[in-house]
């Protein structure tokens, strides 16, 4: 039962965590445009001056934006839905709480997806974000945050004894 309960908690945390994220960003849209604008158009890139990723126009930014807000959206919903699944499946037998899982999953996939994916592919090593100054902050944190998401996805995943 605690670890049942210990699942259902950090769905919870993580899925919090993301609404957190989207609420900021939505909050200061305008600061969050000309920071996706900054680290897409290769400046401050000394280090390495040759990116292979092109500047892209206005609308693939906002694009790129929309995705990144959808994937926290997706990511807190899914999660805090998976987290009350998990509560309230936690006395059930073991074929109920694997079922109990689903939303659970598919919020720390979103997360992981946007975190890693979105973030430490695209940003921190396609537009090279790790070298630019406002860039390690970013580079760090969605490492933690992907990995506080892969870490309880893969607690989450263990089956009971």
């Amino acid at each position: 039962m605690i670890d049942r309960s210990l699942k259902a908690l950090f769905s919870l945390i993580a899925g919090l965590m993301a609404l957190a994220y989207l609420v900021h960003n939505l909050a200061n849209i305008g600061p969050a445009y000309e920071f996706f604008v900054y680290i897409t158009s290769h400046s401050d890139q000394e280090a390495y001056p040759v990116t292979l990723l092109p500047v892209p126009p206005s609308p693939l930014i906002v694009l790129a934006m929309a995705l990144v807000f959808a994937l926290e959206l997706a990511a807190g919903v899914m999660l805090v839905w998976g987290a009350w699944k998990l509560w309230s499946a936690r006395g059930a037998d073991s074929t109920g709480f694997e079922s109990a899982k689903r939303f659970a999953k598919i919020g720390h996939g979103c997360a992981i997806a946007n975190w890693w994916g979105l973030f430490q592919v695209i940003a921190i090593a396609g537009y090279q974000a790790w070298q630019m100054p406002a860039g390690a902050g970013p580079d760090h944190g969605s490492w933690v945050y992907g990995a506080i998401n892969m870490l309880a996805l893969i607690y989450l995943a263990q089956k009971d004894d």
